[in-house]
């Protein structure tokens, strides 16, 4: 029998087909489907990978470009504190410590970057696509560029002290603003933008071939998109707003003192010179405040930096506080502060503002339950009343700064009486330098007297400067000019002519008493100051006793305290006098009073002064007094001109005083007169006792 294939058979048999070939299609489907979702779940995990590391290649980099500008920041204070002489080295190390610990961050970033960059290689996208030559060459030249830099700051700290003042006094900043600041600074910017744009590419070829594969596997392809991929993708969606937000942070920190929360002197100079682009197009003019704090190295010195921390955040605070929202306020660096006021073009507008500014600065700064000393000077100037260009604003407004500076706690701003100012001080302070070698110093001699009695106890020794062309000058136009070894050349010089004019009193019979001389903290913290006085007793045939020594409230917060005590107790085993000068106008507390040794209070002329005019300052005499009385010690009153005055210290138990109500400073030759005339009045009264 034949075999025949019906139509009905041939039907079922083409249907068998279809569903055999459905079948195979299915599972050809299937498998492809499965290597697609494979292919794209690869492919996006290599994109995510390349783009991971390139998000901490950018982000390494970033943190490496702000180290970077830390250390070139500290390596330029290095060298600037190295410049000056009397920089203490137990200062200088641990900005040098700091640089190292820079120097070596940077390098292990470095490794951290080029490990990285060998993972990027080894990316399978990054081989499919090639290494972008030029950006790879850039990455290198910077790399060599700033290990050459890392190389100059390790000469800086690795030469010793004395070595590093000579060398880099003067070309030190010049090499390494050139270093830091041109070439340097574009090439982290273009690398940065350059990690930024190639994980960027990444994101762009994952979006590319999962829309491509997602196509071809239709709902399936969706459903497993559904399931396994949109996590990747909100991932991938996070990761592109890190990086926008990083590049946000990063442009912040660029822009932004990291203590205060101010603008930088990057971020100033930019405010400036779109200041100066408004006057060009709108002729709008503004104003420049320089603030300069004062004494700001003997908080950090006496206190420790976590307090001139505290201080440039109280400094910050006061600012923001003083001006509009539209003024822009930046801290330049170290303590110096720096406000644009645009639209304010009033001389005298400026100054309320600038006066309301010194007043917010010196308010009360608390740090760990004390009381830190504040104060700054600012100065001044309009665009364009005195200025058009920056180099000129920033030149007067210097001037204005100088001219507040010889003043402290207050504000000039810029006209042409500031200008001959400052002349006059560069001149004086020019010919201060040479003023103990000339002999140009003397000293005036002021009596203290028995307030009951008016008898004479003793002088004061005031330093006057017998200038070449201005004659005499007090102590007020010369003494703020004067630092570190001048203060102790002209100290020196005080206590040589003390010591000749002791000699010669008492050779002629005169009975002077003790004299007190002032002596710097740089005289008491080692031992030049006792040596000093031993030299001149010795010297002139002296006793230890004719010497008296007067220091200020502020050696209690010197970092050498403990030193400057020891000194002064050395002093009085020898049998000089100390006394504690201008107290309470100074932030000593009781317990220094308790372990300082010293055998009188000074009260300070400001208070005496007020005596009938401010019960408050009468309140505070009579308790300086009774505190003097009630450790012991005795009780000088300065500045008494009116005989209530006398009479208000005597009835509050004071029985020292000195002032213009008894003599005036005067130089030797008058002072050995009133010494020769009490003299002769003691022998007359003597010979009228043997008459009598």
């Amino acid at each position: 029998m034949k075999n025949t294939v019906t139509p009905s058979g041939e039907s079922h048999s083409s249907v068998a087909r279809y569903i055999r070939s459905i079948g195979r299609h299915y599972v050809i489907a299937v498998v492809v489907m499965t290597v697609l979702i494979g292919a794209t779940f690869l492919t996006v995990k290599v994109a995510l990978d390349r783009h991971s590391l390139q998000q901490n290649i950018s982000y390494i980099i970033g943190r490496q470009f702000i180290r970077f500008q830390q250390l070139a920041n500290q390596t330029r204070a290095v060298m600037r504190a190295s410049a000056d002489p009397n920089m203490p080295e137990y200062i200088i190390r641990p900005m040098v410590e700091d640089i190292q610990k820079a120097i070596d961050d940077i390098r292990a970033m470095s490794v951290q970057l080029d490990d990285l960059n060998s993972q990027v290689a080894a990316n399978l996208l990054e081989r499919l696509n090639g290494r972008d030559a030029a950006s790879e060459r850039m990455r290198i030249e910077l790399a060599g560029r700033l290990e050459d830099f890392l190389q100059r700051a390790e000469r800086v700290v690795s030469t010793k002290l004395q070595e590093r003042r000579e060398r880099y006094s003067f070309w030190g900043p010049i090499d390494f603003a050139v270093s830091s600041d041109s070439m340097l600074m574009r090439q982290f910017s273009a690398v940065i933008e350059s990690a930024h744009d190639r994980s960027d590419l990444s994101i762009d070829h994952a979006r590319l071939i999962s829309a491509v594969l997602l196509s071809l596997t239709a709902a399936t392809l969706i459903l497993a998109t559904l399931i396994l991929f949109i996590p990747l993708l909100i991932k991938l969606r996070t990761e592109h707003r890190r990086t926008l937000d990083f590049e946000i942070k990063l442009t912040h920190l660029a822009h932004t003192d990291t203590l205060t929360g101010l603008g930088n002197r990057s971020s100033f100079n930019e405010a400036l010179n779109e200041l100066f682009g408004s006057l060009e197009r709108a002729g709008t003019g503004f104003s420049i405040l320089l603030v300069d704090l004062d004494h700001f190295k003997a908080t950090n010195d006496n206190f420790g930096h976590p307090a001139g921390d505290a201080v440039l955040s109280h400094v910050a605070e006061a600012l923001q506080k003083t001006f509009r929202a539209g003024d822009f306020v930046a801290r330049l660096g170290g303590d110096e502060f720096a406000a644009l006021l645009p639209g304010v073009t009033d001389a005298a507008a400026l100054d309320e503002i600038a006066a309301r500014a010194v007043a917010a600065i010196a308010a009360e700064c608390c740090f760990e339950g004390r009381l830190l000393p504040v104060s700054a000077s600012v100065g001044g100037a309009i665009v364009p009343g005195y200025a058009s260009d920056e180099a000129t604003l920033m030149r007067i407004a210097d001037l204005a700064l100088y001219a507040a500076k010889t003043k402290r706690n207050t504000a000039v701003i810029f006209d042409e009486s500031s200008f001959a100012q400052r002349l006059e001080q560069n001149r004086l302070a020019a010919a201060l330098a040479f003023a103990a070698d000339r002999d140009e110093f003397v000293v005036h001699y002021q009596q203290k007297v028995n307030l009951q009695a008016g008898e004479h106890l003793g002088f004061e020794a005031l330093v006057r400067w017998r200038h070449p062309q201005l004659g005499i000058l007090p102590p007020g136009r010369f003494l703020p000019l004067m630092e570190g070894h001048l203060i102790q050349s002209m100290t020196r010089c005080i206590v040589d002519i003390v010591a000749r004019d002791l000699s010669t009193w008492k050779a002629a019979g005169l009975r002077a008493g003790s004299v007190a001389i002032n002596l710097p903290e740089a005289l008491l913290v080692s031992d030049d100051g006792y040596d000093l006085i031993a030299a001149a007793v010795k010297a002139n045939r002296l006793d230890w006793r004719d010497f008296a020594i007067e220091v200020t409230e502020d050696v209690f917060l010197n970092r050498g305290a403990e030193q400057i005590a020891e000194t002064i107790s050395r002093f009085r085993k020898e049998g000089v006098s100390v006394s504690l000068d201008d107290f309470g106008t100074g932030f000593a507390s009781l317990v220094h009073l308790r372990d300082f040794p010293f055998d009188e209070l000074k009260i300070d002329r400001s208070f005496v002064a007020e005596i009938g005019k401010d019960i408050r300052s009468e309140q505070i005499i009579r308790a300086i007094i009774d505190l003097a009385r009630n450790l012991g010690k005795r009780c000088v009153a300065e500045g008494i001109e009116e005989e209530s005055q006398r009479d208000f210290l005597l009835n509050a138990g004071c029985e020292i005083g000195q002032g213009y109500l008894y003599a005036k400073p005067e130089p030797a030759g008058v002072a050995v007169e009133g010494l020769a005339s009490r003299r002769a009045a003691r022998n007359i009264t003597a010979i009228a006792k043997i008459a009598g």
